[in-house]
Parts: structure tokens; C-alpha cells; sequence
């Protein structure tokens, strides 16, 4: 009797590799998407903690943050825009203050509500702010007491 019959030893087959080799790809697979869900939904879980979601109405002012340049004294805001459309709560249109034509679709985390400045007054200004205080202050009839 040959050695191969009395041992019981069994060929191995290029299908078996193969078999063997889908079944532990399919179980990588399967465990690549239950980590890949995991840290998505832990991901998602701190991005929700520290957003905050601001709304903003059509006809709204605000500023576009620019894309990141050279420079550490380049203003990172361009502006001011207005809001021409919503489209959902996070994406809108805006359309430049100057130039009506245009326009572009932007997400809500580009954007930043425009509150303007108060005008600043220079010296001579001020000087006759205060004179028109003075002229109007003699013009008043002063009130005697008893």
C-alpha cells in the first residue's frame, strides 16, 4: 500500500485556499465597517457638542471666511455679503454688497453674522458736536428756583 493511503492525508486544493482566503476577507470586511461605523458615530457625537447651528434670515449681513493664505496679519473675512437664499438650514446664498451679479452657494460654518461699526468721529467733529451742545444749552430758557 502507498504512504498516502495509510496516513489518510488529505490534498489540498487551489479551491480550498481560495475558500479559506474569501471567508477571512469577508470577516475583515465585516469588522472594517462595524469599527468604521463606531468612529463615525463617535465622530459625529463631538462634532455635534461643539457646533452650534446659527440661522440666518434672507437679507441678512455676513461675512465669508476666505480661504487660508500666506501672512499672519491677512484679514481671514471677506465682506460684507447678504443673503439671497436659503436653501436649507446650513447651506444659503449670498450675493456681494457691490456687485448684485455675484452670487455663490456657501455652507453655515463660512459664514459669520456682519455687525457694523459705528462710524468714528475725528477731532474737529467732536468740537462742534460740543459747540451744538453749548447753542442749544443757552437757547433753552433756564428755570429759577425759589
Amino acid at each position: 500500500m502507498p504512504n498516502d493511503i495509510k496516513i489518510n492525508r488529505r490534498y489540498e486544493t487551489y479551491e480550498d485556499h481560495s475558500m479559506v482566503y474569501s471567508q477571512q476577507w469577508e470577516k475583515a470586511q465585516k469588522l472594517a465597517r462595524e469599527h468604521l461605523f463606531k468612529s463615525q458615530t463617535r465622530q459625529k457625537k463631538y462634532y455635534d457638542v461643539t457646533t452650534k447651528l446659527i440661522k440666518y434670515n434672507i437679507g441678512d449681513y455676513v461675512l465669508l471666511k476666505a480661504p487660508p493664505a500666506a501672512g499672519k496679519f491677512i484679514n481671514r473675512w471677506k465682506g460684507p455679503f447678504q443673503i439671497s437664499r436659503c436653501f436649507s438650514d446650513i447651506n444659503y446664498e449670498i450675493q456681494h454688497t457691490e456687485n448684485k451679479k455675484l452670487k455663490s452657494v456657501v455652507h453655515t460654518n463660512r459664514l459669520k453674522l456682519y455687525i457694523p461699526r459705528k462710524q468714528e468721529t475725528t477731532k474737529e467733529e467732536e468740537i462742534l458736536l460740543n459747540l451744538l451742545e453749548n447753542v442749544e444749552a443757552q437757547r433753552r430758557p433756564a428755570i429759577h428756583q425759589r
